[in-house]
């Protein structure tokens, strides 16, 4: 299919703060892609131009603060409410279009908390809107749950290099910056190793709202996906890596889903297939339709449209149903199976 567009698109936050982004359409859609992101919506095309491909008008919407958003940026403090009124300006837009929330990293945050807040309490604790009214599905890859998943890793272990990079690259302002050299990411590691992360980023010139974020970042907690996303009933597809640094979180994703999930892994890191450096082993993979592959026989049985390949029986459409999809780097080859709860 052809895509129209891009067209711009602005959603109004609750609060008069005004989101935007790019919205790509296709003839005859099958249903509706919402993506928000903080990487700039325009760098997201080929993304975006893959969802038209399928059959979907995608939208993709820079986070508040962003880009082309309007307010303030603090990372992980506004995407759930956020993400609830841009749903929300679809489905008036787009009246009887299943609405999918796709994301990888800091995006599969944005979409998990968006469904989270299509589903909140309501006036006496009732759900906001029922679960089939929601989301028709979630597609999480790599996904950067929280801060508290970001700052340390599943040993509990201050994961400085990562963080410190990231912070200074997308942590503030409303625009990315150049990445810091690699000689002085590691001595501000060091420095975080000796001092503690947040007396060390006094030294680095912060602004005050960096530093404020900062501190928050390494206060978070942790959560507990089953307790956070439990009124969430769509069909989950999370998909990590086996190098990635949230693989844990992934599979806890996953694990504590209350409706059906789908994991997936295989022997890539955060930047997925495109990110393996061994030319064969990413040769190999994308042989075998990669996890685009994978993606489209999820689809084909949780979306609108689709003949599923034989082995997609294993997703059963019941609540708590478990399955999952691991690559084989030595026979080149996908195991699909069911798991346990």
């Amino acid at each position: 299919m052809t895509a129209d567009g891009p067209l711009d698109h602005e959603c109004p936050a609750r609060d008069g703060t005004v989101l935007r982004g790019l919205l790509w359409r296709c003839p005859d859609p099958a249903g509706l892609v919402l993506i928000r992101t903080p990487y700039d919506a325009r760098a997201h095309a080929p993304t975006a131009r893959s969802w038209t491909g399928r059959g979907y008008h995608c939208l993709v919407q820079d986070v508040r603060g962003r880009y082309g958003s309007a307010g303030a940026w603090s990372p992980y403090e506004h995407e759930g409410a956020d993400g609830r009124d841009a749903l929300d300006r679809l489905r008036a837009e787009f009246p009887g279009l299943p609405l999918l929330l796709f994301g990888a990293s800091y995006a599969a945050h944005c979409a998990l908390e968006a469904a989270r807040e299509a589903v909140g309490e309501g006036t006496g604790g009732a759900p906001r809107r029922s679960a089939a009214d929601a989301v028709a599905g979630i597609i999480a890859l790599v996904p950067a749950l929280g801060l508290a998943e970001t700052a340390w890793d599943a040993g509990g272990r201050p994961q400085l290099w990562h963080r410190i990079g990231w912070w200074h690259m997308h942590g503030r302002g409303p625009r990315s910056r150049p990445a810091l050299p690699a000689a002085e990411l590691d001595r501000r590691a060091a420095q975080a190793r000796e001092r503690g992360p947040v007396a060390a980023a006094a030294d680095w010139a912060w602004p005050a709202a960096t530093m404020s974020g900062w501190r928050r970042l390494w206060s978070a907690r942790r959560i507990d996906p089953r307790a956070r996303y439990g009124r969430v009933a769509a069909p989950l597809l999370a998909i990590g890596g086996d190098d990635d640094h949230f693989r844990a979180d992934t599979e806890r994703l996953a694990r504590g889903w209350t409706g059906p999930s789908h994991l997936v892994g295989g022997p890539w890191g955060h930047g997925l297939v495109g990110g393996i450096r061994d030319e064969g082993l990413r040769a190999r993979v994308r042989s075998t339709g990669g996890i685009g592959g994978v993606i489209d026989a999820w689809l084909a049985v949780h979306g609108p449209r689709g003949s599923p390949a034989p082995w997609t029986r294993i997703l059963l459409p019941a609540p708590g149903s478990r399955s999952r999809s691991v690559f084989d780097p030595a026979s080149a080859t996908w195991h699909h199976e069911r798991s346990t709860p």
